[in-house]
């Protein structure tokens, strides 16, 4: 352990198990801001299982809302496949800018 707390090795950036768990699967929202019951069989939030095995009933604003999110992260993710396809053009310019400045000198 460092001076400044515990040193984790190269790649770890948090303690294990205490990672987010990331959206709910039945309407798309964070744990805080989930808005699923309890299941009353077995006491879970937000299982898409006890929905088909539990008799539970999604609501129109449990739909609502993953779709919402579902197009959220269908735009966020090409925005982000946008993004790498720019800075792969960025690179293979710059490159091919780097082998004619070479070739010029040779």
């Amino acid at each position: 352990m460092g001076i400044f707390g515990w040193s984790y090795p190269p790649g770890c950036h948090s303690v294990p198990g205490d990672e987010d768990d990331g959206p709910c699967l039945v309407c798309g929202q964070s744990e805080e801001d989930c808005i699923c019951l309890d299941c009353p069989e077995c006491g879970s939030i937000g299982n898409p299982e006890c929905y088909e095995k539990h008799g539970m009933v999604r609501t129109e604003e449990q739909a609502s809302l993953l779709k919402d999110a579902k197009a959220r992260w269908a735009a966020d993710a090409k925005a982000e496949a946008e993004g790498e396809a720019k800075l792969r053009k960025e690179l293979d310019e710059y490159y091919a800018e780097m082998d004619k400045d070479l070739a010029k000198r040779e």
